[in-house]
């Protein structure tokens, strides 16, 4: 793993680099549709790495870059001025080289590498592939590397440069003679019959310039500070989004999540809604398109379900694994009717036009979602897969109060709350296409849920709500963050929502910047955790969003003002995936958790979604 990684990105090619954007070791590499096509693309001045002085990140595609020579000293000998843009169908490096001592030739060198190796097996999937044999021949352009997988399909990285370069096999050289000597090297990743197309890096750059300006206009916020993490976060929606068939998909995070999610698409799309509803409109239509339509004890699709994750690279493709896709989720069905109902008031025959597809999610809701019959959503913990299948999926996150992990059939709070969610939609969107009878019907399921689920999960003696049923019926009386995470669904009655964001707001949970996915005192208790003790903004975010829905406003705002500081005191102005759960302490900043997605699309949406909370 790179201790600093850096990722320039756009639509679905990506680079990922060291601290100084360098493509030479480990994971980093030059990505596109699963597969790492370059796994080295390091430039050296006479041999050696040249000295970065200065690098930023102009936009979340274009790096601007100072060099000098290595051991520059106290006076420069070679100066190294750089563009690299990543756009959608080209990466773009641009340099400008000055020599400043008279000498002999300077030699400029790109070290290459291709081996097209599946994104799993580069993060150590187990049953990798045997080292593929990857075919490099020079041009008069540069050099092109081709790799044919086992399924036949054949990938290309063709490097252009001007002026033209000499290839040895693993290097592209220049000798550099003139004071000042400008150079430019394309590197364009290819799939089958897939020709070079340049990117516009300028046009580009307006695009981003235009959302930025758009989400401005529409989103309130006094405070520049907090206009610049809001801008931060339009930027990074953009950035994240990767074509598909039915238009802009958002990802889930940088850089091992440039793939279609359900749960991290669908709640991206529920907070995000009115400000990009293109997007959120693609979400729905590309996951009905793949919705479940049989049974597979592998895939664990079943009719009616949404997918969990989709992956195109060679071991998927083989059948290696089963992200074909993976539909190990309890929770995107629900989130898929909740997300429909939201969106059909605002885009007229969406409701008709995706009728098929929400109803099939109502019958697994009511069928498969539910294998025991009792009315709640539950998973089984998949032995050979995901262990608990929903957004706290490590397999540490679900326990009894003795510190047993769950079994059998586990319903959890706030997939519940999802589905009452999904059931008031369905009769919203009945009542749209005139059919106030199953319109009703499914208004009663909801209120029935609600009354069920109070019974089952409440948990009075905290004043909270317990964080699901084990297989046993028996409640899991664990002081975690669902409970919270679910006001937004409204399944709560009035006083019982208030009484969960006063427990949520408490030592044991809040920790000044956000909400604790475990209480302090709890068994498993780690701030240093992914899910038991951390802070990840997009539930807390929710909490937030479901305290304003009950009118707790002050509530609201507290936990929209925590977070939009800790988006502040981040050096690159964003929300991290998550945060460590250590206590807010003066004017300190919060502790990254070493593994986080930079960035990663729930923490993206979370300043549009809350901006009008603001205090």
């Amino acid at each position: 793993m790179l201790q600093t990684r850096t990722v320039l990105k756009d639509q679905d090619l990506y680079l990922v680099g060291d601290a100084n954007h360098v493509v030479a070791q480990g994971e980093s590499g030059l990505y596109r549709r699963d597969t790492r096509v370059l796994s080295r693309y390091e430039w050296r001045v006479d041999g050696e790495s040249p000295q970065t002085l200065m690098a930023h990140e102009r936009a979340p595609f274009w790096l601007h870059q100072q060099s000098a020579n290595a051991n520059v000293g106290y006076t420069m000998r070679v100066g190294v001025q750089r563009d690299l843009t990543v756009t959608g169908t080209e990466l773009r490096d641009t340099l400008r080289v000055t020599r400043y001592q008279p000498g002999p030739p300077t030699r400029l060198s790109l070290h290459l590498a291709a081996d097209f190796v599946d994104m799993f097996e580069v993060r150590g999937w187990p049953g990798a592939l045997p080292a593929r044999t990857v075919h490099a021949h020079a041009t008069a352009q540069g050099v092109t590397f081709a790799y044919e997988a086992a399924d036949g399909l054949r990938s290309r990285a063709v490097v252009t440069c001007d002026p033209p370069a000499q290839w040895d096999g693993e290097a592209l050289h220049w000798d550099l003679s003139q004071d000042t000597t400008d150079l430019q090297v394309s590197v364009y990743a290819l799939q089958d019959d897939e020709t070079p197309r340049a990117g516009s890096r300028d046009a580009l750059l307006a695009e981003y310039a235009q959302v930025q300006a758009d989400i401005l206009a529409q989103v309130p916020a006094a405070d520049p500070r907090d206009r610049v993490v809001i801008a931060r976060s339009a930027e990074d929606l953009r950035s994240l989004t990767f074509p598909t068939p039915q238009g802009p998909f958002p990802a889930a995070g940088l850089p091992w999540f440039v793939a279609p999610f359900g749960r991290d698409s669908l709640l991206i799309a529920l907070m995000t809604h009115r400000q990009f509803p293109q997007v959120a409109c693609t979400v729905a239509r590309y996951l009905a398109a793949h919705q479940g339509r049989t049974y597979d004890p592998v895939t664990l699709e079943q009719p009616g379900k949404i997918l969990h994750e989709l992956r195109v690279g060679e071991l998927t493709r083989l059948g290696r694994t089963p992200h074909r896709p993976y539909y190990a989720t309890a929770d995107a069905t629900p989130l898929f009717v909740w997300l429909v109902g939201e969106l059909a008031p605002h885009h007229p025959g969406l409701a008709q036009e995706l009728r098929p597809h929400w109803e099939a999610a109502l019958a697994w809701c009511l069928g498969d979602g539910d294998p025991d019959g009792d009315g709640f959503l539950e998973y089984t913990p998949d032995p050979g897969g995901i262990t608990n299948a929903v957004w706290k999926d490590s397999g540490d996150s679900t326990f009894t109060a003795d510190g047993v992990d769950v079994s059998g059939h586990v319903a959890v709070v706030e997939v519940q709350g999802y589905a009452y969610a999904a059931y008031r939609s369905a009769a919203a969107l009945y009542r749209q296409l005139d059919d106030n009878a199953r319109a009703e019907e499914w208004d009663a399921r909801a209120d029935a849920l609600q009354r069920a689920f109070v019974t089952a999960f409440h948990w009075p003696e905290r004043g909270y709500y317990a964080h699901g049923l084990n297989g046993d019926k028996q409640p899991l009386h664990v002081l975690v963050s669902n409970p919270a995470h679910a006001l937004i669904t409204g399944i709560y009655p009035p006083d019982h929502a208030a009484q969960v964001a006063r427990t949520a707001l408490q030592d044991e949970l809040w920790s000044g910047w956000g909400i604790r996915t475990l209480g302090v005192n709890e068994p498993r208790f780690n701030p240093v955790s992914y899910h038991n003790g951390s802070v990840w903004p997009h539930d807390t975010a929710l909490a937030a969003l479901g305290m304003a829905r009950y009118g707790l406003q002050a509530e609201a705002a507290q936990v929209t003002r925590a977070l939009f500081d800790a988006a502040a005191a981040a050096p690159d102005g964003r929300l991290s995936e998550l945060f460590a759960g250590f206590p807010r302490t003066g004017d300190l900043p919060p502790v990254p958790y070493p593994a986080a997605c930079h960035p990663q699309g729930w923490d993206a949406a979370v300043p549009l979604a809350l901006a009008h909370l603001l205090p």
